[in-house]
C-alpha cells in the first residue's frame, strides 16, 4: 500500500506539472500572438504615403528665333519655353491656355499664336513646350502659371509661377536722323542717329552706344536706307548726298526737240524735260562726264542705237558730227569711257557720247548720204538709243545701276554691273537715271528704283 501511494502522488505531480506547462504555453502564444498583431499594425501604420510636397514648376529651356539679339523679340519673332512639371501623384492637371498668363510690361496680352505641346511624360514629371508668336506691345515678356493648375492625391496645389524671361518685347520703329557732313578731299560723312540702340548695318560704322551709325561716301546719291533695331524692327530713312566731290559724274540725254536734259546721281532723270513734254520723244544722244578721284576708264559703257538706216550702217551726229553705228557701240565686245570713247564738249565738261542728233530728222542719210528718211516717218520719233550695259573697271568698292523709260511700258526693271538695259531693241528709251554707289548700298537703290517700273514716276 504504501508502494502505491507513492506512485499515486508521483502521478499527480506530473499531471500538475504537464497542466501549469500548458497554461505557460497557451499564456505565451497569446503574448507573442499580441506583439506580432501590434507589431503588424504599427507596421502598417509606418508605410502610408503621406505627401507634404507641393507640386514643383520650372522654366528648363527657352529659345527666341531672333537669332544673335536672342534677348529681344517683336511680333515677327517665336518664343519657345520648354516648361517642366515634376509631381508623381497628379490627379488634376490643368495645365491649358485657361491657366496660363502671357504678360507683357505686366499687362496680359493675347498672343496671335500660342501653342501648349506635352513633349514628354514619366512617373516624376511631364514637360511641355509652350510656344508664343504675334506678341503685342512693349515690355518685357512674362508667364505666369496659375496656383492650382496642378492638384496631387493630398490635395497639394502648385503656387502661382511668374516666369520672367527676361526678353525685350519691342514693336515700336526706332527714330531716326540723317545728316550729311563735309570731310577732307571732297569726301562726305553721312550720319544717321537713332533714339534708341540699333544693329550694326554692312558698310557703316557704328558708335560704342549703338546709337550711331556713320559712313564715308565719295559722290552724290540718293536713296532709302533701312535702319534695325535689336528686336529687328526696321525704319527708312533717307540718305541723301549732295555734296560729295571726290567723284563727280553727270550724265545727259538729247532730244533734238528739248536738248540736253542732265543728272547727277541723285533724283535726277536725264530726258526728264521731253518726258514731261511728250514721252513719245527718244533719247537720241547719250554723253557720261565722270571726274575726281578714279581712273579715266573707271566707268564704261556700251550702248544699242537703233536707226532708220539698219544693221551695218553708220551716220553722223548734226551737232558735233561724230559717227555712230547701228547696233551696239562702240561694238559688241567694247565699252567706251573717258578714255577711249568718243569725247566732245558737252555743257563745257567733256564727255564721251552715243548716238546723235537729228536721228530721227525728215530727210537725214546715212554716213555716206543715202537713204534718207522718208515723210512718213516725221514726228514719229522711232529712232534713238534703245538700250545700255555699263559696268566699271574695279568692283573693290563700288557698283554701277541704271535704269531706262520706254514710252508706253514706262520705267523697266534696274540693271546693274554690265546687265544689259532694254525693253526691246526697235523701243529706244525716252529718258534714263544711273548712280555709282557702295556696293554695300546697291540693293536699297535698286528696291527703290524698281518701285517705278511700269510707271512714268519722274520725281
Amino acid at each position: 500500500m504504501k508502494g502505491g501511494k507513492c506512485i499515486n502522488k508521483s502521478k499527480i505531480k506530473n499531471k500538475v506539472v504537464v497542466f501549469i506547462s500548458v497554461i505557460l504555453i497557451v499564456l505565451c502564444t497569446n503574448i507573442i500572438n499580441y506583439a506580432k498583431y501590434n507589431f503588424e499594425n504599427i507596421y502598417t501604420a509606418i508605410s502610408i504615403d503621406i505627401d507634404r510636397n507641393i507640386p514643383k514648376i520650372e522654366l528648363i529651356e527657352l529659345s527666341n528665333t531672333n537669332v544673335g539679339y536672342e534677348k529681344y523679340a517683336n511680333k515677327t519673332h517665336t518664343i519657345t519655353a520648354k516648361i517642366k512639371v515634376t509631381e508623381k501623384n497628379i490627379i488634376q492637371n490643368n495645365f491649358n491656355k485657361d491657366n496660363i498668363k502671357i504678360l507683357v510690361n505686366e499687362k496680359e496680352i493675347k498672343p496671335e499664336n500660342f501653342e501648349i505641346k506635352e513633349l514628354s511624360k514619366n512617373k516624376e514629371s511631364i514637360i511641355y513646350e509652350v510656344k508664343l508668336k504675334g506678341l503685342t506691345g512693349d515690355g518685357t515678356l512674362k508667364i505666369k502659371i496659375n496656383e492650382g493648375t496642378i492638384v496631387d492625391k493630398s490635395n497639394n496645389k502648385n503656387l502661382e509661377k511668374l516666369i520672367n524671361t527676361e526678353i525685350n518685347i519691342d514693336n515700336t520703329l526706332p527714330i531716326t536722323k540723317f545728316t550729311e557732313k563735309e570731310i577732307s578731299q571732297g569726301k562726305v560723312n553721312a550720319v544717321i542717329d537713332s533714339n534708341e540702340a540699333i544693329r550694326k548695318m554692312d558698310g557703316w560704322n557704328i558708335s560704342a552706344d549703338n546709337l550711331k551709325l556713320t559712313k564715308e561716301f565719295s559722290n552724290n546719291v540718293s536713296y532709302i536706307f533701312e535702319v534695325m533695331d535689336f528686336a529687328q524692327n526696321k525704319s527708312k530713312i533717307e540718305v541723301n548726298i549732295t555734296k560729295a566731290t571726290n567723284i563727280k559724274i553727270v550724265y545727259g540725254s538729247h532730244n533734238s526737240e528739248v536738248g540736253w536734259t542732265f543728272g547727277y546721281g541723285n533724283y535726277d532723270v536725264a530726258g526728264k524735260a521731253a518726258v514731261k513734254i511728250n514721252p513719245i520723244l527718244k533719247t537720241e544722244s547719250l554723253a557720261f562726264h565722270v571726274d575726281g578721284n578714279v581712273d579715266k576708264d573707271f566707268i564704261q559703257a556700251q550702248a544699242f542705237v537703233y536707226s532708220y538706216w539698219g544693221e551695218g550702217s553708220k551716220a553722223t551726229c548734226d551737232t558735233y558730227n561724230t559717227p555712230y553705228s547701228y547696233g551696239y557701240n562702240p561694238s559688241s565686245t567694247k565699252f567706251s569711257s573717258m578714255l577711249s570713247g568718243t569725247l566732245v564738249n558737252v555743257n563745257n565738261k567733256k564727255s564721251f557720247i552715243f548716238g546723235g542728233s537729228g536721228i530721227n530728222s525728215k530727210d537725214k542719210t546715212d554716213i555716206n548720204g543715202k537713204n534718207p528718211i522718208p515723210k512718213e516717218y516725221e514726228g514719229k520719233y522711232a529712232f534713238g538709243i534703245s538700250g545700255i550695259k555699263m559696268k566699271l573697271k574695279d568692283y573693290s568698292n563700288y557698283s554701277i545701276v541704271y535704269q531706262i523709260l520706254v514710252n508706253n511700258h514706262g520705267w523697266q526693271t534696274v540693271a546693274s554691273d554690265g546687265q544689259n538695259a532694254m525693253y526691246k531693241y526697235n523701243r529706244p528709251m525716252s529718258a534714263f537715271r544711273m548712280a555709282l554707289i557702295p556696293k554695300t548700298e546697291k540693293k536699297y537703290l535698286i528696291e527703290l528704283w524698281n518701285k517705278d517700273v511700269g510707271t512714268y514716276n519722274l520725281k
